[in-house]
C-alpha cells in the first residue's frame, strides 16, 4: 500500500482531516495537502498510580488536554485502585462527542514494568495481578503500562524536543529515582524492564567497602530522603516542598548544606549517565529543582566532563504533567498504529492546562 493510499484510508476513517493546501516548496510543484489528527475521532485516558494519589488526564486523539484531576487516595489496595480507574473511565465517558469514544488507557507505574506487566514496585502491592488485562477486559479498550520515568522521557521526546534527538535520558527524582532512556529514538528498557533503575545504584560510605556500609543513591537524593534529613536536623516534624523552598531562600544553613549534598550526588549521577550512555541531552524531572531553579546551576557546575563537548543538562518543562502526557503519546501511538518515536505533538499542548488552571 502506498503512502497516498494509507492517508486516503485514514481520511475515510475520520482519523485525519484535511486543512487545505500548504505552500509549494522552493522547487515549485504541486501544493501539499495539509493534514492533522481529527480531535473528534476519540479520546484517551492516562493514569498515574502514585504512592498515595492517582492522577487522571483525558486527552483527545490529537493530544490536546481535555481535563485533569488529582486525587489523594491514601494507601489504597490494588483492587480498590482498579475499581477507581474503572469508575473514572465511566465518569469521564463522552461517547456522543466523538466518533469512537474511549480509544485506550495508559497507566504510569512507579516500578519495573516488562511486557505490559508490573514486575516490581516498592509502594503498592499488585498481588501479581495482570492489571492491563483486567482493565482491558473491563473497559474493552487497549491498556498500556509503563514506568513513570520512561513516560517522562517519552514526553520530552514527543512534546518538547523540537530538534531530532536520537539519544536522550530523563532522570526523575520523586519518592524514588529512575531514568528513562531513549536510544536511536526508541525507548530502551533492557531485557527485563530494569534499565534506568539508577536509584538502586550503590554508593559506599567513607571507611571502606564493607557490605554493611553501602547505601543506594535514593537514600541521598530522593525527595523522601531530603525531607527526612531536614526534619531530623532541624527538628521540624511537618515539612513540605514549599517549606523547603522558603527555608532555602531564607538562608537556612542546614537546608543549604543538605541541598548542596543533594546537588553533589545528582552531579555524580549525571556524570555516570553521560560516561555510560553518552546521550545528546540529560533532562531532570524534579519538582524540588523546579521550586528552587538555582540548584540546577549548582548541579551543572559540579558535573565533570571528559571532553569540551559538554552534554546538555536541562530541567524538564511541565514536570507536573509530563508523566501523564508521556502516557498519552504512548497509548495514542498504539491505537492509531504509529511507531513510537514517529509521532510529535506541539509543545503548546503540554502547557495548555497550566494556562487554564
Amino acid at each position: 500500500m502506498t503512502v497516498s493510499e494509507i492517508v486516503a484510508e485514514m481520511v475515510r476513517d475520520n482519523l485525519l482531516v484535511e486543512l487545505g493546501q500548504g505552500d509549494s516548496s522552493t522547487r515549485g510543484g504541486r501544493k501539499p495537502t495539509m493534514l492533522q489528527l481529527n480531535a473528534n475521532f476519540g479520546y484517551v485516558l492516562s493514569f498515574d498510580l502514585g504512592f498515595n494519589y492517582i492522577d487522571v488526564m483525558m486527552n483527545s486523539v490529537d493530544g490536546l488536554i481535555k481535563s485533569f484531576e488529582h486525587h489523594r487516595v491514601g494507601e489504597l489496595s490494588i483492587d480498590d485502585r482498579l475499581a477507581f480507574i474503572v469508575a473514572q473511565a465511566h465518569k469521564l465517558a463522552v461517547p456522543d462527542q466523538t466518533v469512537h469514544g474511549l480509544l485506550g488507557i495508559s497507566v504510569a507505574i512507579h516500578g519495573i514494568v516488562d511486557h505490559n506487566k508490573v514486575l516490581y514496585t516498592p509502594y503498592i502491592d499488585f498481588k501479581g495481578k495482570d492489571i492491563a488485562q483486567i482493565l482491558s477486559s473491563e473497559l474493552n479498550v487497549p491498556v498500556s503500562l509503563q514506568n513513570e520515568a520512561n513516560l517522562s522521557v517519552i514526553y520530552q521526546r514527543d512534546f518538547e524536543s523540537r530538534e531530532k534527538i536520537d539519544n536522550l535520558v530523563c532522570i526523575s527524582i520523586h519518592k524514588g529515582i529512575g531514568a528513562g532512556i531513549i536510544m536511536n529514538n526508541r525507548l530502551f528498557t533492557g531485557i527485563r524492564g530494569e534499565a534506568g533503575e539508577i536509584g538502586h545504584a550503590i554508593v559506599y560510605e567513607d571507611g571502606g567497602v564493607s557490605r554493611k556500609r553501602f547505601k543506594s543513591i535514593e537514600e541521598y537524593c530522593s525527595e523522601d530522603s531530603i525531607l527526612k534529613k531536614i526534619k531530623e536536623q532541624t527538628g521540624l516534624s511537618e515539612l513540605t516542598r514549599d517549606d523547603i523552598q522558603t527555608l532555602y531562600y531564607d538562608g537556612n544553613e542546614i537546608v543549604g548544606d543538605i541541598l548542596d549534598e543533594f546537588c553533589y550526588y545528582m552531579a555524580s549521577i549525571i556524570y555516570n549517565t553521560v560516561v555510560t550512555l553518552d546521550p545528546a541531552k540529560v533532562v531532570i524531572n524534579s519538582n524540588l529543582i523546579a521550586d528552587i531553579p538555582e540548584l540546577l546551576d549548582i548541579i551543572r557546575t559540579d558535573i565533570p566532563f571528559l571532553t569540551e563537548d559538554k552534554t546538555q543538562v536541562e530541567l524538564l518543562a511541565n514536570s507536573r504533567y509530563a508523566t501523564l502526557l508521556g502516557g498519552v503519546s504512548l497509548i495514542i501511538s498504539q491505537v492509531i498504529d504509529v511507531t513510537p518515536g514517529e509521532i510529535n505533538f506541539p509543545n503548546t499542548i503540554g502547557r495548555s492546562l497550566i494556562k487554564a488552571s
